[in-house]
């Protein structure tokens, strides 16, 4: 793994006596240098640089979406599942939308053994009225 992108922000003289302040660094091999008026606008460009650096060197990018953390976690786990499939994430979502139902009451096993018990015992005394 390669060291992570240095871009440094300095204050420049222009020759023409202007005061800016330089962005400069190395980008893909390319070297950088870039002036702005302000520090905020050369900060703000930094972090754009530094940003494209971590995009080109480890195939990270950014994108605006309206999915919360926890969405994206989950989808990205969905589709690191479906690695090696033929099918799309799509495919499988609407195949459970499809036939999967949700329990119409959830029931902890410990309750359903105990409910079922009670029933059988119900049905035998039904069966055998001496019992």
């Amino acid at each position: 793994m390669k060291s992570p992108a240095s871009f440094v922000i300095s204050e420049f003289t222009n020759p023409s006596g202007e005061i800016v302040f330089r962005v400069s660094g190395q980008l893909a091999g390319k070297r950088i240098r870039k002036n702005f008026a302000t520090r905020a606008e050369a900060q703000a460009e930094r972090q754009t640089l530094e940003i494209a650096h971590v995009q080109a060197e480890f195939g990270v990018r950014t994108a605006a979406t309206r999915l919360s953390d926890d969405q994206l976690k989950d989808a990205e786990a969905a589709f690191h599942r479906l690695e090696g499939r033929t099918r799309s994430l799509a495919f499988y979502l609407e195949f459970a939308l499809a036939n999967y139902r949700d329990p119409i009451r959830d029931v902890t096993l410990a309750d359903a053994t105990k409910e079922y018990l009670a029933t059988r015992l119900k049905r035998a005394r039904r069966a055998a009225p001496g019992w």
